[in-house]
């Protein structure tokens, strides 16, 4: 994990607005913060492979689990 801070932008280059998840620790991410995280890595940022499966990682057990949760609170059918 990079806890340096991130290097100035360079000069010249227009700033957006970050997301609004792009702030958070990616296990604070919501799954929709995550679904969206991962649209905008596809498009901006395509190379970022470590950034994109720790993303997708997160995503996919986050939909495990709520799979799995949703399975086993469900009453069997009689």
């Amino acid at each position: 994990m990079n806890i340096e801070p991130r290097a100035a932008r360079a000069a010249g280059r227009p700033t957006r607005p970050l997301p609004r998840w792009a702030t958070k620790p990616v296990r604070q991410l919501t799954a929709g913060e995550l679904a969206e995280a991962l649209e905008y890595l596809e498009r901006h940022r395509p190379d970022d492979d470590v950034l994109g499966r720790a993303v997708a990682g997160e995503f996919a057990r986050r939909t495990a689990a709520t799979e799995f949760a949703d399975q086993t609170s469900t009453p069997p059918h009689p």
